[in-house]
């Protein structure tokens, strides 16, 4: 018995209960972390510009007067993300805030007024891009001829009561066209503003109370029409007075059924042929070209 007790304390058998089995370790791991889509897809643009452009680097002799970026899309999901990768409804924004720091910053020497262009192509890159996988880009060196052609608009309206049933956008004579109520309007500010497209005012010897009645939801200062030479397009921007906050609206009514509101200063719209533009809620243009 002394035996016994003497081998089973030196040699003790470990016994666990009956019918246990290992419980595996449980390890806490944090998932995975990804940069957006958007983001993802507007650092991969850059990457692209920027090594097409390393011929240029420290090229103190060869001056980039535009760059012209062209990527193939064929889905709905893949056109929104580049959209908003490229800043679509603020123009400028992708080349200012986005692009013309990390070409800067990698000695690639740019015009004064330098110009950035995008399109979203169906079918094939141009043959004259420099490309890789869905991308082209087009380099224009100072000197070059960058634009020969302007086109030119028309805005047709359809409700509402104005100085002229048409009218032209016609870049060679201005760039920018102010819509708003009455001709020359005296804003809050105390300044004297000039509409382009001008929808009589009830105090305009001209107005109509049949056919002006919509006028009055059009604010003095209501929207304007922005061409850019470089894009050879019309852009259409909210004013002061044809804001939420003023208690007035924009919208458009794209020919794909589309409803978009311009609530915020400075993002715009890019005008296609057939754009209805409402003012107020009342009035009506429609956008040519």
């Amino acid at each position: 018995m002394k035996n016994f007790f003497k081998r089973l304390l030196t040699n003790p058998t470990p016994v666990g209960p009956e019918n246990s089995e290992a419980v595996p370790l449980r390890t806490h791991t944090q998932p995975a972390l990804s940069i957006p889509a958007t983001k993802a897809k507007r650092e991969e643009i850059i990457k692209f510009i920027i090594n097409g452009l390393k011929p240029y680097i420290d090229e103190k002799g060869h001056t980039i007067a535009g760059l012209r970026l062209y990527i193939l899309c064929n889905n709905k999901e893949s056109e929104e993300t580049l959209k908003v990768a490229l800043c679509d409804d603020m123009p400028g924004m992708f080349q200012k805030d986005h692009l013309e720091r990390k070409l800067v910053n990698n000695f690639i020497q740019l015009a004064g007024g330098w110009f950035f262009e995008h399109h979203l192509v169906t079918d094939k890159l141009p043959d004259y891009c420099i490309t890789h996988g869905i991308m082209g880009l087009e380099v224009i060196r100072r000197g070059q001829d960058l634009f020969q052609q302007y086109s030119v608009a028309r805005l047709q309206v359809l409700v509402g009561q104005t100085e002229f049933p048409e009218y032209e956008l016609n870049p060679k004579q201005q760039v920018k066209f102010n819509i708003g109520r009455t001709k020359h309007p005296k804003l809050s500010t105390g300044k004297i503003h000039t509409n382009d497209i001008v929808f009589w005012a009830q105090d305009d010897p001209q107005f109509n109370a049949q056919t002006g009645m919509v006028n009055l939801h059009v604010s003095r200062n209501h929207a304007y029409i922005l061409y850019n030479p470089q894009l050879d397009k019309f852009f259409l921007f909210p004013d002061k007075g044809g804001l939420p906050e003023n208690g007035n609206k924009t919208r458009i009514y794209t020919t794909d059924d589309k409803v978009k509101s311009l609530n915020v200063p400075g993002v715009s719209h890019e005008l296609q042929n057939g754009d209805q533009i409402e003012l107020g809620g009342a009035a009506i243009l429609v956008f040519l070209k």
